[in-house]
Parts: structure tokens; C-alpha cells; sequence
């Protein structure tokens, strides 16, 4: 058994990271879940939120991820997602204009319900998930 697992966290545009760390813990479709060496294969949705990992000699690293799969088998953690940064590159602020703008249109939603999803009514932005998955997370942060 090995002492190390193998994480690769994937996007679209790029390879986000690929190297050794010993401890996984993923927010799973049915809740998080974490993985461990020697861990069973299985394969797992993934919903909107904190990838978080542990590698020998640094603390937890964080990436927000924006839902994707996660592919575990041979000690090795393959994350595909749509979207991985790390807290820090989210701008706070254009993220609250975004909410805000999205809580005036919830007050007054377009009467004909097959436009909302056109609107983005029933959609939240990027940085609107991004936003409240931050761990200080919500408006009452930007005080």
C-alpha cells in the first residue's frame, strides 16, 4: 500500500495540479467525502466546493471548485471540474455587485416563467458560487 496519493485536478483550459499529497477531502455529491491511500475505487459527482488537500511538510491548500467528477482507483485522485482557483484570485467585490444584482432581479422575476432560465434567473454566477463558498463566505464578510 502506498503512503501517498497522486491528485490531479483538471479543467478545461488547463492542468490547475498534479503531484503527491496525503490526504483528499472532496464535497461529493451526497456530501464530502475523503480519501486516504490504499482507498477503494469509486467514482463521485461532484457538487460546488472547497477541494481541500493535504501535502507532507506544507498545511491544507483549498480550491473552489465548481462541481465535476472525481475519478479515485490506483491511488490516484482525478478531479475534473469546469472551474479550480484558489480563494484568493475570487474578486470580492465584483462578486457582491453580482448578488446584489442577482437579489434585485429575484425581487421582481419575469412574469413569463420560460424566460427566467434565458435571464439567468434561476442561474447563480460564477462568482456568486465562488462567493459563498469562501470560508468566510456570505455578504456580512465584505463588513
Amino acid at each position: 500500500m502506498a503512503d501517498k496519493l497522486r491528485l490531479k485536478i483538471i479543467t478545461p483550459d488547463s492542468l490547475v495540479f498534479d503531484g503527491e499529497v496525503e490526504e483528499v477531502v472532496a464535497p461529493g455529491e451526497l456530501g464530502e467525502f475523503g480519501v486516504l491511500p490504499g482507498h477503494v475505487p469509486f467514482l463521485s459527482a461532484l457538487f460546488p466546493g472547497r477541494l481541500r488537500f493535504r501535502a507532507e511538510g506544507s498545511g491544507e491548500t483549498v480550491f473552489i471548485v465548481h462541481g465535476g467528477l472525481a475519478d479515485i482507483k490506483d491511488d490516484t485522485v482525478s478531479v475534473l471540474t469546469d472551474l479550480a482557483e484558489s480563494p484568493e484570485d475570487v474578486d470580492i467585490k465584483a462578486v457582491s455587485k453580482e448578488i446584489d444584482g442577482l437579489q434585485d432581479e429575484r425581487k421582481d422575476p419575469p412574469r413569463d416563467p420560460s424566460s427566467r432560465e434565458d435571464s439567468g434567473w434561476l442561474k447563480l454566477g460564477r462568482e456568486s458560487t465562488l462567493f459563498f463558498l469562501l470560508p468566510t463566505g456570505g455578504p456580512s464578510s465584505l463588513t
